[in-house]
């Protein structure tokens, strides 16, 4: 048995939204040990844990751990395992890929696939879990959020930056792109523009490419109607084969094993 309430806040600040996707919080109770599988999402969260043991099972690493109190899961591209039972309280920060070192100056690179714990990233992360579960309500959680985001914002070296990075990355249609046609579309060499994805994404330019295909048709599995082959053609892959093999390298599932689980929560399945 799973009890469950969440909650959500998006940002509507065009600021803000540079940095962060949504900040969200889950309260839970499992009767008994159950195991969530999370797929690659193409987003780095910060993490409060106020719950019972909870184990982190990582497949790209064979790794196991303990989950602190505050860590932060970088960019995946292999699915990873939450194994959980009893009550279960997280509130999070999902920060967009380029948000990790704009706000923080941290190679990217090395949350790949990871967690870390919040002390070794930003000693005000222990600070903010303290305050934030001080307080009750979501909105008054949100509030402290944002307060200290914005500090963060104010303080970065990136603040003046981040902006042309994001519209590099995402404000364009990029998953039909290839590396020369979105260098010439910035007006840079496929070197540069490589060197820029690598410090910001922590990949290069095509593995960037190829990971946003998948993302895509994650979406498309869950929010359309359409066939395994349409929603393959539609995310630029060559034919259905092509697009099995490539989604199977991020999930380790075939797109339609994936969709069989019918999981109500994109990138989420429940076991």
């Amino acid at each position: 048995m799973i009890t469950k309430s969440s909650n959500i806040y998006i940002p509507s600040d065009k600021v803000e939204e540079k940095f962060i996707k949504n900040i969200w919080r889950i309260d839970e109770f499992h009767l008994r040990e159950t195991k969530e599988t999370i797929l690659p999402k193409g987003t780095v969260e910060i993490i409060f844990n106020l719950s019972d043991k909870i184990i982190y099972l990582n497949s790209a690493f064979n790794n196991m751990v303990n989950l602190p109190s505050c860590f932060v899961n970088g960019i995946n591209s292999k699915p990873f395992n939450l194994i959980k039972s009893g009550p279960q309280l997280f509130l999070g920060i999902q920060l967009t890929a380029i948000g990790l070192k704009g706000l923080f100056n941290v190679s990217v690179k090395d949350f790949m696939d990871n967690v870390v714990d919040g002390s070794q990233v930003c000693r005000s992360l222990y600070i903010l879990c303290d305050k934030l579960f001080s307080k009750k309500t979501f909105d008054e959680q949100v509030e402290i959020i944002r307060k200290w985001l914005w500090n963060k914002i104010s303080a970065s070296k990136h603040y003046k930056t981040i902006n042309r990075f994001h519209n590099i990355f995402y404000s364009q249609n990029s998953k039909n792109l290839s590396v020369a046609e979105l260098s010439n579309k910035n007006l840079m060499t496929d070197r540069h523009l490589r060197r820029i994805a690598v410090e910001w994404l922590g990949m290069n330019t095509e593995s960037f490419l190829l990971y946003n295909k998948y993302l895509s048709s994650l979406q498309l599995l869950h929010n359309s109607n359409k066939t395994l082959t349409e929603i393959g053609l539609e995310c630029g892959y060559f034919d259905q084969s092509h697009f099995i093999r490539e989604f199977k390298s991020y999930t380790e599932l075939t797109p339609g094993e994936y969709k069989a689980f019918n999981s109500t929560l994109p990138g989420h399945i429940f076991s």
